[in-house]
């Protein structure tokens, strides 16, 4: 298990930045090459509003144009700090008018696609969404400052996507200096034997995870257990699965998922479906 490649979505705002710079970081410390996939508001919408108006008001239509291209440049820029600060690779894309479709061949063979925090509340939180449901690609939403190698929380319950999960997480909980297992006894799921935390202890130990510790939580709400355990040890990352139940009852009723996104003061998360 590696972190070689590193695919970062972004948003074209201040939040780059932040997500751009733990890219950095990562690639820096396992040696990976990251690649940025702009994904900035559609002005496909703006050219046909003023498309009415293109033979009166043609300053409007470059007044997006130049935009863009100002964003795109401002994105290379920072993409170019990036990389001479931590001495790594950093490529960063082209805009295209269907960032969706772009994003998908790289996030099929990405180690890790990052999205800053408030990607998940903005625009582009339904691109957030296809990048864990469609692709399946292991998803960090970033939270606050990069990873320094402290502990880590991984939420637990046998399931598949959270195996998928551990493994994409593999090299970060390798790194940290403990990792922590929680497995939330009151959710009840139908891979109850192997959700055994004495399972996870023995496959993490089998890869040269140091100072595992299992904890077993209590509580109705599943969300709010692993986020109270996880920042109680500090905790800087979680690992998790992601839309174990179908989506259209986790966006109707919400769920696990809905609410680890969304909470405020989190951890950052590392996902897959």
């Amino acid at each position: 298990m590696s972190l070689k490649s590193i695919v970062v979505v972004a948003c074209g705002d201040g939040s780059d930045a932040e997500v751009i710079g733990t890219a950095g970081k990562l690639a820096a410390r396992f040696g990976a090459q990251v690649s940025v996939t702009p994904a900035f508001p559609d002005p496909a919408a703006d050219l046909v509003y003023y498309g009415a108006a293109l033979q009166t008001a043609p300053e409007a239509v470059e007044r997006i144009i130049a935009s863009e291209r100002a964003a795109q440049e401002r994105l290379e820029s920072l993409g170019r700090d990036v990389a001479a600060r931590e001495s790594v690779m950093i490529s960063v894309e082209k805009r295209s008018l269907m960032p969706a479709v772009t994003l998908a061949p790289a996030a099929i063979l990405a180690d890790l696609v990052l999205f800053a925090g408030a990607a998940a509340r903005s625009a582009i939180a339904p691109l957030f969404a296809e990048t864990l449901l469609s692709t399946r690609a292991p998803t960090l939403l970033t939270k606050g400052a990069a990873f320094a190698g402290g502990p880590v929380a991984s939420a637990w319950d046998g399931s598949g996507q959270a195996a998928r999960a551990v493994r994409a997480a593999m090299p970060l909980l390798q790194a940290a200096s403990g990792v922590v297992v929680l497995r939330n006894v009151d959710d009840e799921t139908e891979e109850a034997e192997a959700s055994s935390p004495e399972h996870m202890r023995a496959y993490l130990t089998l890869h040269g995870v140091k100072n595992i510790a299992l904890r077993d939580l209590r509580g109705a709400r599943v969300a709010e257990s692993l986020l109270s355990a996880a920042r109680a040890d500090k905790c800087e990352l979680l690992v998790s699965g992601a839309y174990g139940r179908p989506r259209l009852f986790e966006m109707v009723l919400g769920g696990t998922t809905r609410t680890l996104v969304h909470a405020p003061e989190a951890p950052s998360l590392l996902l897959a479906h």
